[in-house]
C-alpha cells in the first residue's frame, strides 16, 4: 500500500486533481514526485490544506490502471480508425507510386492523381497529372501524399529533366 496526496489547486509543479505518492514524510511537510519528475515538498500547515492525503490499496491502484488502460485502449482505436480513412485514397487525392511492379506507365516515386475508384483487384485510376498517362492501382501500391507534396515532387523531376541535359539548351 502506498501513500498518495491529492492537491486541489494548480500550482508550481503541482496538478489540481492529480494523485501524487508520498516520498517521505516529516513533521513538517510531504516530499512528493512532482509534474517535473524532481521532489516537491508539500507543508502539512499550509493555510486551508490544499490537498488531500489518502492511503491506495495496491488492488484500488490495479482497478484505477486498467480503467485508465481500457480508456486508453478505445482512444487507440478510434485514432487508428480516424488514420486509416484519412488514409484512405479518393477521387482528387494525389498519391505517390510505391510499387511500380504491377505498373507499366509509371515508375517508382511517380505522382498520380486518384481520377476513378472502383471495387475490383485494382480499384484505384491514378493520371499523371502533366501527361495523363493512367493506369489501374492496387491501393498498397501508392501512398497518399498532400497537393503540395505532388507539386514539389513533379517540380523536382521537370528541373531534373533540365538540368540533366534534356532540354533544348543542350542541343
Amino acid at each position: 500500500m502506498a501513500k498518495y496526496l491529492r492537491v486541489n489547486y494548480d500550482g508550481v509543479d503541482v496538478t489540481a486533481g492529480k494523485r501524487y505518492e508520498i516520498i517521505t514524510e516529516t513533521d513538517e511537510a510531504y516530499k512528493i514526485k512532482d509534474d517535473v519528475n524532481d521532489t516537491h515538498a508539500l507543508y502539512k500547515t499550509h493555510e486551508g490544506r490544499l490537498f488531500e492525503v489518502f492511503v491506495e490499496t495496491t488492488a484500488e491502484i490495479l482497478t484505477t490502471k486498467r480503467t485508465q488502460l481500457a480508456s486508453l485502449t478505445a482512444e487507440i482505436a478510434q485514432l487508428e480508425a480516424q488514420l486509416a480513412e484519412e488514409s484512405r485514397l479518393k477521387v482528387g487525392d494525389y498519391a505517390r507510386v510505391t510499387d511500380s511492379s504491377s505498373v507499366d506507365e509509371f515508375a517508382l516515386d511517380d505522382v498520380v492523381l486518384i481520377s476513378n475508384v472502383d471495387h475490383t483487384a485494382y480499384p484505384l485510376r491514378g493520371e499523371c497529372p502533366v501527361s495523363g498517362l493512367h493506369e489501374w492501382f492496387n491501393p498498397a501500391s501508392l501512398t497518399k501524399i498532400t497537393p503540395a507534396e505532388a507539386r514539389a515532387s513533379l517540380i523536382a523531376k521537370v528541373d531534373a529533366h533540365f538540368n540533366a541535359g534534356g532540354g533544348a539548351e543542350s542541343r
